[in-house]
């Protein structure tokens, strides 16, 4: 009988004990693999790529604004 709870015990030990060894989150939090970091390094081009001549555009689109109202101002002065 005493066999008996000894061994339950020392497996109830063992289980209880790899069962904690393995929840260890630290591991497992922040740290990226190869493919991740190339994922996000050309997600991140990508994202440039389309943002270039879209800024472009609105640049574009101020200068003109910018020039039709000194336009309209200089006309305005006449």
């Amino acid at each position: 009988m005493k066999k008996m709870l000894l061994y339950c015990f020392v497996g109830l030990l063992l289980v209880s004990g790899t069962f904690f060894a393995c929840s260890n989150k630290k591991e497992s939090e922040t740290k990226k693999g190869a493919i991740e970091k190339m994922t996000d390094k050309t997600a991140t081009e990508i994202v440039d790529r389309i943002h270039a001549p879209i800024d472009k555009a609105r640049s574009a689109a101020k200068q003109e604004e910018d020039r039709m109202k000194k336009m309209d101002d200089a006309l305005k002065k006449r």
